[in-house]
């Protein structure tokens, strides 16, 4: 329900919390929403926790290194596919255009420019959710494997590779993103969904590369 809300008020065709250009206009009801599906989720997982005995948090951080971490990756990157796509279907095209013009909205909200970057987050958006859950997979997989020492600690080295490269160029792609998307006249110019995820992203896939530099020099020493 909660995840409903939140999209419904985040909408910049209902007016909600945002203005047509995907600005905050109802700070109230903008981040107590968020408030609210973050004490949802918080509530469910104590549910589940004192109920079931599922601790999906713990799980999280004892699974496999740097597993959390991807998880909350992978949410930044749908939030910022979401949102630039939202963008573009409300903004861009003939009959939006259209419509901006009759209402007398900002026009660099339906110019070229700003369709552009909207397919930039998207695209973005999208190649960090699948990078995200290919990883994931990729560390659950291999916590659940009872394959020999050998096999276990190469696959275990490969596996530590690709995270460092992947969050390396999460790390590249999302600072062009970050450039573009969030730059005066673009879609995440404004305080809203896309602009928080695309820095979202960013400084996640910073900790991630961090936090695999430090345990290649913990493994050196």
């Amino acid at each position: 329900m909660w995840t409903a809300l939140v999209a419904i008020v985040s909408d910049t065709r209902h007016g909600l919390a945002t203005d047509s250009s995907g600005s905050i206009s109802n700070g109230n009801l903008y981040y107590f929403s968020w408030a609210g599906l973050v004490t949802g989720v918080a509530l469910f997982t104590s549910y589940l926790k004192t109920i079931h005995g599922i601790d999906l948090a713990g799980e999280l951080k004892d699974r496999a290194l740097r597993l959390e971490n991807w998880v909350y990756l992978g949410m930044f990157g749908l939030i910022q596919m979401g949102s630039s796509a939202r963008l573009f279907d409300n903004h861009c095209g003939v009959h939006n255009n259209n419509n901006n013009a009759l209402l007398g909205e900002n026009t660099e909200l339906g110019s070229v420019s700003f369709c552009r970057k909207c397919q930039l987050g998207v695209a973005l958006g999208v190649i960090t959710t699948i990078a995200s859950l290919i990883v994931v997979a990729l560390k659950i997989g291999m916590t659940t494997s009872s394959s020999g020492g050998d096999t276990r600690s190469l696959s275990s080295s490969s596996l530590f590779t690709a995270e460092l490269l992947t969050s390396g160029m999460m790390i590249g792609s999302e600072a062009v993103g970050v450039a573009f998307i969030t730059s005066q006249g673009g879609p995440g110019a404004p305080l809203n969904n896309l602009y928080y995820s695309t820095w979202g992203t960013l400084f996640t896939s910073l900790v991630l590369v961090a936090s695999c530099v430090d345990d290649y020099s913990s493994a050196k020493d």
